[in-house]
């Protein structure tokens, strides 16, 4: 049920869903959700192979923000996990249904009536309780019946049928069950050289050539010496005819018996004429002296001298030289005809490609107004949820989860945090399960300097005093704060790219005390970042 050009999922009523629920990307809510090192979420669909800059970073510093890869992010199982524990709207209106996320996804794509599918045969794009209706009654594509020949056609093309490719009464042919004209002309050709009773790939040819492979084009190649050999049948039942001999159906030269219901001579006459036609022979029975057509008579003498002068009836060779003269003089005079349409249809593209100059400029135009929409949105969103005064409350649910799992490295990254409104950007890193001397038994928890709008107006090194608590659940006296005083080396200069160096503690608090100590509560820890104002010049 994917959208082309939306990694997230569509969902009802989007606006009334928070934020931070949303895909920055796509602006939808969030499929498989990844936290990125700045903190931010992405739908996992979101981050391409080539990456992209963080879109919701932009706001903070549009010049320089960080250029985010599927190496550089990790999955959110917490985020998954809120995201299937909350209930949604069916996007699909108006249907009034509101469910938990894994089940709204398989009621979308499947149980809900007033989903929008597309109808196999028309391309139809309509509700899911009126497909029925429009494939028996209401689809153009759907299949119906020719009440004259009845064959079965599209409806869109039922006219065009009866007025240019309808044939009239039919009937099934007895050997292959096709529908064919009901005339003795139909039956005759479709006998001959469309039904493929009689001809077979790898079968021997019943003008006795023995097994061919490919049976349409032995028919088609060896016209000519199919000919010869009815012509020499049809001389030996002369032959016999003089002398008195009975004409047996089993004395063909190199044929074999015909299984059809008609006489042998009347098939053999059926084929004669069908081998003439596709060899374009031209003959005139009145020119030869034969009013009547040979398949009418059965004197196999008759036959015999009818063929031998069919042989030579052939087209010369300078009437085929005037009838090359006569086409050649017609295509010139189509072509010169074509021109004017040729030089029409040169100027509409023309025009169709400027208007599509101008639909990507349009399109670049909207691009650009979307990329600041989704930058005032995370903007918004950033004032929900950061600090400005330099102190930072960060929530960090689900901890038990985060530890727990073995797909990815729990490291979580807060919010920003400014000293004041114009003063030092920060932000803060926990790693849940332990860095470096912590790895395994103790919480780590750190801070850094991010590139910031203000740094030309404040003083460098940074040295402030950053505060790290704790918070005790429990008893609020109870808390546990460590402060960090930097010393001015290369790590707290100005920074030049968009995320500094960490600073803090590796062994921060030990896991084991976290809940008897009342730390962690119901799964919950909250850390507070409390930073002093950056002197301004």
């Amino acid at each position: 049920m994917g959208d082309r050009g939306i990694c997230g999922l569509k969902v009802g009523k989007l606006k009334q869903v928070q934020n931070r629920l949303k895909c920055p990307k796509c602006k939808h809510l969030m499929r498989s959700p990844v936290q990125a090192v700045c903190g931010h979420r992405y739908c996992a669909d979101a981050i391409t192979d080539e990456g992209m800059d963080c879109i919701a970073c932009k706001e903070e510093d549009e010049d320089d923000v960080p250029h985010l890869t599927r190496s550089s992010v990790n999955p959110d199982p917490a985020m998954s996990r809120e995201l299937n524990k909350t209930k949604f709207n069916c996007r699909w209106q108006p249907c009034p249904e509101k469910m938990l996320l894994p089940d709204l996804i398989k009621h979308m794509e499947s149980d809900c009536q007033h989903r929008e599918i597309h109808c196999d045969q028309c391309n139809t794009q309509l509700p899911a309780s009126a497909m029925d209706k429009h494939l028996k009654s209401q689809c153009p594509k759907r299949r119906v019946v020719c009440e004259s020949c009845k064959e079965s056609v599209p409806n869109d093309q039922i006219e065009e049928h009866k007025n240019r490719e309808c044939i009239g009464s039919t009937q099934l042919c007895i050997s292959c069950s096709a529908r064919i004209r009901d005339t003795d002309e139909a039956r005759r050709k479709h006998a001959l050289t469309d039904c493929p009773v009689g001809w077979s790939d790898g079968q021997p040819c019943p003008f006795g050539c023995g097994p061919v492979s490919n049976a349409k084009e032995h028919r088609q190649e060896y016209v000519a010496l199919h000919t010869d050999r009815l012509l020499a049948k049809a001389k030996s039942r002369a032959v016999q005819c003089s002398e008195g001999q009975e004409v047996g159906d089993s004395g063909a030269v190199g044929l074999e018996p015909s299984a059809s219901s008609v006489s042998t001579s009347q098939m053999e006459m059926k084929i004669v004429e069908d081998v003439f036609d596709k060899a374009e022979l031209v003959y005139n029975l009145e020119k030869f002296g034969y009013p009547e057509h040979p398949k009418q008579t059965s004197d196999p003498r008759g036959q015999a001298e009818f063929f031998e002068r069919m042989r030579f009836s052939r087209i010369a060779p300078d009437e085929l030289d005037k009838q090359r003269d006569v086409m050649s003089k017609k295509l010139a005079v189509t072509y010169r005809a074509m021109e004017p349409f040729m030089a029409q249809m040169q100027r509409q593209y023309e025009e169709l490609s400027a208007g599509d100059a101008v639909y990507k400029e349009l399109l670049c135009a909207m691009s650009l107004k979307e990329v600041r929409i989704c930058d005032l949105d995370r903007n918004i969103s950033l004032q929900e949820v950061g600090s400005s005064d330099g102190t930072l409350i960060w929530k960090i649910p689900f901890f038990k989860e985060r530890t727990t799992s073995t797909d990815y490295e729990p490291v979580l990254y807060s919010p920003l945090l400014f000293t004041d409104k114009f003063g030092y950007k920060l932000s803060a890193v926990v790693h849940l399960n332990g860095q470096g001397r912590g790895r395994g038994s103790h919480i780590s928890l750190f801070a850094r300097i991010n590139k910031g709008p203000y740094d030309a107006a404040l003083t460098w090194p940074f040295k402030n005093k950053v505060s790290f608590t704790l918070m005790n659940q429990s008893s609020p006296s109870d808390h546990l704060t460590r402060h960090f005083v930097p010393d001015g080396s290369s790590q707290f200069q100005r920074p030049t790219q968009p995320t500094g160096q960490l600073f803090g503690f590796e062994q921060f608090c030990p896991k084991d005390d976290l809940e008897p100590k009342g730390f962690l509560k119901d799964d919950t820890l909250f850390v507070k970042v409390q930073v002093a104002k950056s002197p301004l010049f």
